[in-house]
């Protein structure tokens, strides 16, 4: 079993300091510490630590959004890799995001159980709403690149016999967008 800490600030002119004191003074072994945004992908450091946890060992950080700070699930997500591999976390900033004890185990499955029903909601909700758009008419996507007249004029040149390399550049587009044209039914 280890007590393994992790550290967190988002850009290189903060520092670990405060964050590696409170880690080691809750008897962190290992304190794995980045500079890197909470919401970006790439977290070499947080995901080394992830790789490394085992049955057993604790995981304390000084509160969650130096976890993370990709939203509510992200941070579930993370959480519950943690205690997948046996292991149990502790938040020093938020004493319910503690699975050390009985409490702490419950309150974290009810804050997942919360979690999960409010993201099902939103699914719900959203979809909801895109089916109401779409009846009203409303379109989704990318905005084509191209005005239907101009569609009409390049898809003319192209059956015409001009490459679409050629007529590309007259409408500042790829020749791919001008090889996707395709003639309306009529």
């Amino acid at each position: 079993m280890a007590i393994l800490g992790y550290a967190r600030v988002s850009t290189h002119g903060q520092v670990l300091d405060i964050q590696e004191l409170q880690l080691r003074a809750e008897g962190c072994t290992k304190i794995y510490a980045e500079k890197e945004s909470g919401i970006s992908a790439k977290r070499p450091v947080l995901k080394q630590l992830l790789r490394d946890v085992r049955r057993g060992d604790i995981i304390i950080f000084a509160a969650l959004d130096r976890l993370t700070r990709e939203g509510p699930y992200r941070t579930l997500a993370i959480l519950e890799l943690i205690t997948s591999r046996g292991a149990t976390y502790r938040s020093l900033a938020e004493p319910w995001a503690d699975t050390t004890t009985e409490l702490g185990e419950v309150l974290a499955a009810l804050v997942g159980y919360i979690a999960r029903k409010t993201r099902q909601d939103i699914i719900r909700r959203t979809s909801a709403g895109r089916l109401r758009a779409r009846a009203a008419g409303v379109k989704f996507g990318r905005r084509p690149k191209l005005s239907p007249q101009q569609q009409a004029q390049a898809l003319s040149r192209r059956l015409a016999g001009e490459r679409p390399e050629a007529i590309a550049p007259s409408f500042k587009v790829s020749a791919s967008t001008i090889r996707r044209l395709k003639p309306k039914p009529s």
